[in-house]
């Protein structure tokens, strides 16, 4: 089935050409990655296909049919309610049927005689059930779990979210939706880890459609079916996953480049053939020659769009081969303890990445190490000449009003404007660019000139909170080399699992306020934590105080295996009383008696709210491991 089709649809603001004369369908089971450079107009076409911007000309016209469920990227509209109700209204028909269910079984048991009312409650009732109203909840909850809400948090108010919060918790909105054709954009941004590989394995579940904008290689790979790749104004459509995409783009590029250079070549010959001719005896075969080049349609140069900035990190000088020291550290905002006894050592020439879910930590330990947060117990000690630069996720050292060319003079105001604009020329800031204001620049176009800011001094240790959010893919290659070819140290909290096995030798992974270190890869760690815990080796006891010892730790793994088996005994209990009671509700119930089946209703909601606290306590106990 087609849901959308859009047929030779443009868009350009002021002289800049977005969109020119684009056709495209979407169609049922498309799973489709939209890519292209910074501030290209993926996010535009998004808008448009919502109508929440209109084409300059074209239609994008969508089937009777389809529906649509979209968060925009870092604009997520929260209202003041709890995160579970924001989600759950994605599904605003069902929780009005709801509401009007309740209001007539209110009203039968105080006038059960009212056949009319009767009727419309059991018409009611199967159409909530046929709509998933009996499993709406738990869906809602499993998405929220799945994007790394806790279940204590979901009654939580969202007006008191960050920012980060509140955009996956559009994202679960977005999820629980009823459409059949989900735009994301950017999705993976704010996610950790583990709540990215959930998204995956909840797009490649769904049977809804979708068009993602993602950076995130390792997702793409993962999620997509097909490659849209916005370039000069076009769409070019890859089919075949995202790795033939990389391929075939190569390809792509290397015969524009041999094209171009053909047709610069030609052109510069006719060019030069009229400028010796146009006053001769060949004047008419010059002025022919002349019309031939104002007709011909010139190929853009390979460089406008094709490649990424020319980052270049430059180290401000030898260090002493131990830059960091890091000694049973413990980390607190009021109250609450987030990092207990955390212990390493850093390098000179070490690249470490820093992963871990939202909240474990990650960005508290950074700031710890540039001297925002002072350590409740333990030391902090930086090594002999390291000079240390910092990447802020948040972009904070940005000025909204200020264009691109004064965030950076601003750093050295004795220097010329043709300084400037060449280091800024090698984060993609070129001609007019220099100009445009910071409100006005995309989000990858933001990250580039933050990045541009922290670089533009030399330092040996660079530390970077996510510095791969909103890059475009050459963009987030050309970071991978410069870090790659840097010759200082750096330390880079990051979820991008491509970009962590491209620049990093360490991991140190927090998870419940400790820190384990593995000396390897992202692919490395992923082997390492998901690899079969081995069988112990038997113990040789050599004293009566080692005998005890190692008594007392066999009934501590005796009680925590006891823990577990009970725990999920309980769950396969439960689980099958849920499907008995899901058969019964579904055939054997009449649907005129309300009062079994609201009975029902609610016995199935206990269940399913002892389930998930079932499910996230075997979580722990299988996390934790005994000694």
């Amino acid at each position: 089935m087609t849901l959308l089709v859009a047929e030779n649809i443009s868009k350009r603001f002021s002289d800049q050409i977005i969109l020119n004369q684009v056709s495209f369908t979407v169609k049922t089971g498309d799973s489709i990655g939209l890519v292209g450079k910074n501030g290209i107009g993926k996010t535009t076409l998004f808008e448009m296909i919502v109508d929440n911007m209109a084409t300059d000309s074209g239609a994008i016209t969508r089937a009777r049919g389809c529906t649509i469920d979209y968060i925009a990227q870092d604009k997520a509209t929260i209202k003041d309610m709890t995160l579970f109700d924001y989600a759950a209204s994605a599904r605003q028909d069902l929780l009005d049927m709801r509401c009007e269910i309740w209001a007539l079984e209110e009203h039968l048991t105080k006038q059960p005689s009212d056949t009319l009312s009767l009727d419309r409650l059991g018409h009611l009732q199967l159409r909530f059930e046929a709509s998933g109203g009996f499993t709406f909840e738990h869906e809602v909850s499993t998405i929220l779990h799945g994007l790394g809400f806790e279940k204590n948090r979901h009654r939580d108010r969202i007006a008191n979210f960050s920012g980060g919060e509140k955009n996956r918790a559009g994202l679960a909105r977005a999820l629980a939706g009823r459409g059949n054709l989900l735009l994301l954009d950017e999705p993976t941004n704010h996610l950790d880890i583990e709540a990215t590989v959930w998204l995956e394995e909840f797009l490649n579940q769904t049977d809804k459609s979708y068009l993602v904008i993602s950076h995130d290689r390792a997702f793409l790979t993962n999620t997509v079916q097909q490659v849209w790749d916005i370039q000069f104004g076009k769409i070019h459509v890859y089919k075949g996953g995202f790795k033939h995409f990389l391929s075939e783009r190569r390809e792509r590029r290397r015969l524009h480049e041999h094209h171009y250079k053909h047709q610069q070549e030609e052109i510069k010959r006719i060019e030069e053939y009229i400028r010796r001719n146009m006053a001769g005896q060949k004047t008419k075969q010059a002025q022919s020659k002349l019309k031939y080049l104002s007709r011909i349609k010139r190929l853009p140069p390979p460089s406008s769009e094709a490649k990424g900035p020319t980052i270049r990190m430059q180290s401000s000088g030898r260090s002493y081969a131990h830059i960091l020291e890091v000694q049973d550290v413990t980390l607190s905002y009021g109250s609450n303890t987030v990092v207990s006894d955390v212990s390493f050592d850093l390098y000179r020439g070490d690249k470490v990445g820093l992963i871990g879910r939202n909240g474990s930590g990650k960005t508290t330990v950074l700031h710890a190490l540039t001297g925002v947060l002072s350590p409740v117990t333990g030391d902090i000690r930086l090594g002999n000449n390291v000079d240390v630069a910092y990447f802020d996720q948040e972009l904070s050292d940005l000025i909204s009003e200020a264009t691109a060319l004064d965030t950076i003079w601003e750093l050295d105001p004795t220097a010329d404007s043709y300084t400037i604009r060449s280091f800024l020329a090698r984060f993609g800031f070129t001609g007019e660019d220099c100009f445009k204001k910071v409100m006005t620049l995309s989000g990858g176009e933001k990250t580039k000139l933050s990045l541009a800011r922290l670089l533009y001094h030399p330092a040996n240790f660079l530390i970077f909170d996510e510095p791969t959010n909103h890059l475009d893919l050459d963009s987030r290659e050309a970071l991978e080399e410069a870090l790659r070819d840097y010759d200082g140290s750096c330390l880079i909290v990051s979820h991008d699992r491509h970009f962590l096995d491209r620049v990093v030798s360490r991991l140190f992974y927090l998870n419940d306020g400790r820190m384990t270190i593995y000396n390897g890869d992202y692919s490395y760690f992923k082997e390492k934590t998901t690899k079969a815990e081995p069988s112990p080796e038997p113990k040789v006891v050599k004293s009566k105080d080692a005998y005890l010892s190692f008594k007392e730790k066999s009934k501590r793994k005796a009680r925590h295996k006891k823990a577990i088996l009970s725990t999920r005994s309980k769950i396969k209990d439960l689980e099958k009383e849920l499907t008995e009671l899901d058969e019964n509700i579904r055939h054997n119930i009449p649907r005129s008696d309300w009062e079994q089946l609201n009975a029902a209703t609610r016995h199935k909601v206990e269940i399913e709210n002892q389930l998930l606290d079932l499910y996230a306590t075997l979580e722990q106990l299988e996390s934790t491991e005994i000694d």
